[in-house]
C-alpha cells in the first residue's frame, strides 16, 4: 500500500520495473489511498498488510491509543524538504519572524517538520504565521508567485528554483538540520506480523533492493524511466531529485530504522501534544522483520 504522490509512485514503478518483488519470489497487490489517515484505516481494516513508501503522520499517536499497528522498517530517512522564499530579506530561519508560511494540515507533516526546525533554530513558533496552502506542489507555487512568504517544499523544486529567483534558506535543508526525523517510515497490522512475517520480510528486501539500485549512480536512466511513467514531461523535477538521492544517500541501501530514530520523533510528538508519553520500543516497533531483510539484501 502506498501513498498518491510523484516520488512515491516513481519508486513503485522502479519496483515493478527492475524485478525486485520477483527476485526475491514474491508479488504485491497495490492499493493506493490519499492521506495516512486512510492508510491507516486500510490497515486496521485488513485490505492490507503492509505500508512502505508513504507518509506515517499519526501512526504512533494511533499505536499510543491502541491501535494494533507497528512500524517494521523505514524508506526515504530524512526529510527531502527544503524552505523556500522568493523574498531578499529572507535568508534563514530567523527571517521567518513575522512572516507568513505555507503549511498543510494542522499537525500534518509540512507543519510538523517547519515546527521540528523551528525549534532546532531557536525560533519562537508563535512568531510565524502559518497559513494552510496545501502540500508540496502547492505551497512552491503558492512561494514562487510571491502568495506567501516562504514555505517547505519537495527538493525536485530545486532546478526550478534556480531559474526563477526562488531561493533555499541557508539553514532550511531539513535532511541536514532534521536529519534524525525519519521522512517515511514503513509500518504493518500485528495481525500481518503474525500471520505473513516471511511475506514481510521479503516485501522489505525488495524494496531495500530498490533502494541499494536507486542510491547507486547508474540508475539515472531507470529512475527517469520510471518518473516519466508517472509524470509525462518531468525530466527538471527527476534530475533533481535522483541528484539529491546521489548526494544525499536518503535510502541508505536498507530498509531498516532505528530506536533512536523513533524515540527522537516520540519525543517531539509529546512536544507538540501529539503523544502523551514516550513509549517503549516494543510497543511501536518489530525492527527484526527488516534485519531478517537485510539478510536476502
Amino acid at each position: 500500500m502506498a501513498n498518491g504522490g510523484v516520488e512515491n509512485q516513481t519508486l513503485i514503478e522502479l519496483l515493478d520495473r527492475q524485478g525486485f518483488l520477483r527476485s526475491v519470489g514474491i508479488g504485491q497487490t497495490l492499493i493506493v489511498v490519499a492521506s495516512p489517515q486512510a492508510t491507516l484505516e486500510t490497515l486496521t481494516s485488513d485490505r492490507a498488510d503492509i505500508c512502505v513508501v508513504s507518509g506515517f503522520n499519526g501512526v504512533l499517536p494511533a499505536i499510543e491509543k491502541g491501535s494494533p499497528i507497528k512500524v517494521v522498517g523505514a524508506a526515504q530517512r530524512a526529510p527531502a524538504l527544503e524552505v523556500y522564499s522568493a523574498r531578499p530579506d529572507i535568508r534563514s530561519v530567523s527571517d521567518l519572524v513575522g512572516h507568513t508560511v505555507g503549511i498543510g494540515p494542522e499537525l500534518a507533516l509540512l507543519h510538523v517538520t517547519m515546527l521540528a526546525l523551528l525549534n532546532a533554530k531557536g525560533v519562537d513558533a508563535k512568531a510565524v504565521r502559518f497559513v494552510r496552502v496545501g502540500g508540496n506542489a502547492e505551497i512552491y507555487r503558492e512561494v514562487k508567485a510571491g502568495k506567501i512568504d516562504a514555505g517547505p517544499s519537495d527538493v525536485s523544486n530545486l532546478l526550478d528554483a534556480e531559474r526563477s529567483g526562488v531561493h533555499m534558506l541557508s539553514d532550511g535543508k531539513m535532511w541536514s538540520e532534521l536529519a534524525e526525523y525519519p521522512y517515511q517510515l514503513a509500518y504493518a497490522s500485528d495481525r500481518a506480523i503474525r500471520e505473513k512475517r516471511d511475506g514481510l520480510v521479503r516485501t522489505l528486501a525488495a524494496y531495500g533492493r530498490m533502494f541499494r539500485f536507486m542510491s547507486s549512480a547508474n540508475s539515472w536512466t531507470a529512475y527517469l524511466e520510471a518518473r516519466s511513467a508517472v509524470l509525462a514531461g518531468a525530466q527538471a523535477p527527476a534530475r533533481a531529485a535522483w541528484d539529491f538521492i546521489q548526494s544525499t544517500q536518503p535510502y541508505a541501501g536498507s530498509p531498516e530504522t532505528t530506536k533512536e530514530r523513533l524515540d527522537y520523533l516520540q519525543a517531539l510528538h509529546v512536544s507538540l501534544g501529539l503523544q502523551k508519553s514516550v513509549l517503549p520500543i516494543e510497543s511501536i516497533a518489530d525492527l527484526s522483520l527488516a534485519r531478517d531483510a537485510m539478510r536476502l539484501i
